[in-house]
């Protein structure tokens, strides 16, 4: 029997966990020139990665300059997009929805390569312990940043391949779980609206 305990198993910096880091674009990208050549791509902010995840509703369409950055640092499915401002710091999986999207430079993509799965290196990053990790390497003391060079270095816990794939199962029912309860509390704060208009 597998721990489902994320944080258990040897560890690795995460610059050997990954197959690419793909950076966001910078304020030069979003202010093009006039008479530039630009284009219309949907951008993913800081504010889009809620509870593990992307909120494509509020991921909005942006004219950046049309140059080759956007042909290679776009999200793939299966990036894990993590925030380098906190705390605290936030990471979520990229779906099809956002595949194609490019990102703000507060958020940094990695890869994963064969050695860790995203959805476990999302949630070691959401969870206390990732949090820790992320906060000692940080700079700054109210809103902290961390640099890129200082994320690479950080130490990941990877789990045996097959104790990863039982936690990918257990996120994916807790995940839903939450997402139901969501639906539930805004129904019954539907009901008790109702009631009190009423009134």
């Amino acid at each position: 029997m597998y721990s489902t305990n994320i944080d258990s198993g040897h560890r690795k910096p995460l610059k050997d966990l990954l197959s690419a880091k793909v950076t966001g674009v910078s304020s030069y990208y979003l202010k093009p020139a006039g008479g530039e050549i630009t284009t219309e791509i949907p951008l993913i902010n800081l504010g889009d990665l809620i509870d593990g995840t992307i909120n494509t509703e509020t991921v909005k369409i942006a004219r950046v300059r049309n140059t080759g950055k956007l042909e290679t640092d776009i999200v793939q499915e299966g990036d894990v997009i993590l925030t380098l401002r906190g705390p605290p710091f936030r990471a979520a999986v990229a779906d099809n929805d956002v595949a194609g999207a490019a990102f703000s430079a507060n958020l940094v993509g990695l890869r994963c390569s064969d050695k860790i799965k995203p959805e476990i290196l999302a949630a070691w990053f959401n969870s206390s312990a990732g949090q820790r990790a992320l906060a000692i390497r940080a700079g700054g003391s109210t809103l902290m940043g961390i640099s890129l060079h200082e994320l690479l270095q950080i130490e990941v816990p990877v789990p045996p391949m097959a104790q990863q794939e039982l936690l990918i199962r257990y996120l994916a029912l807790a995940t839903e779980h939450t997402r139901l309860l969501k639906e539930d509390q805004k129904i019954l704060d539907s009901i008790f609206d109702s009631i009190m208009n009423a009134l």
